[in-house]
Formats: structure tokens, C-alpha cells, sequence
């Protein structure tokens, strides 16, 4: 494949004809570039893996997006570390809550507290037991929805980190 003839890579959220498409046109650094910025791949994700395999991996994903739109009506909105729900209007115990200290309202715990469940307790046990950078690369890739948690991303750095010494 020359880079100079150029291709076309197409990728569905869907498989009806309706669906969402995004379509990459160029060189193959061009398209693997293109949709590295399209699907938000950071580059370290991106090291060893061939085009084909970022084409793979950047499917899985619109598949799964698209899934979720479809299936379930849901709508993707970007993550904000300020969001906080509102409570409902007329809720007394909404307002309670938003206006009594926790200490005087909260049940005291006979006990120690139990330990909240991490809900990214799977995917950093995932990494740790990656073996390579390829394998901890597809992890990234086939499970985008845990790397918006900077912890997650920071763990992932790190075993990079640690694989590449």
C-alpha cells in the first residue's frame, strides 16, 4: 500500500445504512492520525498497533457508542467534575441533607464504615495483569468508557511505564 495512492476507511456505529458513519480519506498515517483525533486515542495507545488494528479497535467502540445510543436511548454528555444533581424541589429530605452538617442527621456506625465498592476495581485489576504493552494497549482501546477517571489513565500510564523498562 503506497501512501501516495491514498484510502478510504469507513467506519459504522451501526450496521443499518442509517446509522452514523465517520469516514477517514488519505494517507495511511493521514487516516490512522485522523481517527486517533476522531475517537480521542492518545497517542501511547496508538504505538505498535497496525492500522488495521486501530480500525478494529476504533469500531468496537462506535459499535459499542452506537449500542448504547440504540439499545438503551442513551446520549453521550461530556464528564464535568462540577456536575452535581439537583435536589428535587419539595424533597424535605433533599433539602435536610443539603442544608444539616452530616454529623447531625447521619446515623452513627456501630462499627468500622464497610468499604465503598471502586467501581473501577475490574479494569485496574485488568491492568495490572496485562503482560505487555500490545495487550495493554487493547485493554485501553476495548474499554474506553474507564479511562475517562484519571485514576484509571494514571494506572495505565504507570504499568506502561513499567512494561516499557
Amino acid at each position: 500500500m503506497s501512501d501516495n495512492r491514498g484510502i478510504t476507511v469507513t467506519i459504522k456505529y451501526g450496521k443499518g445504512y442509517e446509522e452514523t458513519w465517520a469516514v477517514f480519506k488519505g494517507s495511511a498515517n493521514e487516516v490512522r492520525e485522523d481517527i486517533a483525533a476522531y475517537f480521542g486515542f492518545p497517542p501511547e495507545a496508538m504505538e505498535g498497533l497496525t492500522l488495521s488494528e486501530v480500525v478494529v479497535n476504533a469500531t468496537s467502540l462506535a459499535h459499542g457508542k452506537g449500542n448504547i445510543a440504540a439499545m438503551l436511548g442513551a446520549t453521550i454528555i461530556p464528564v464535568s467534575q462540577s456536575a452535581v444533581p439537583a435536589a428535587p424541589t419539595g424533597d424535605p429530605w433533599a433539602a435536610a441533607a443539603q442544608s444539616a452538617p452530616a454529623s447531625n442527621w447521619a446515623p452513627k456506625a456501630s462499627g468500622p464504615e464497610p468499604a465503598a465498592e471502586d467501581p473501577n476495581a475490574w479494569i485496574l485489576g485488568e491492568i495490572e495483569k496485562q503482560p505487555d504493552r500490545d495487550s495493554l494497549k487493547r485493554l485501553w482501546a476495548e474499554n474506553q468508557s474507564f479511562f475517562a477517571d484519571p485514576a484509571v489513565m494514571a494506572a495505565w500510564k504507570s504499568k506502561g511505564k513499567a512494561l516499557a523498562a
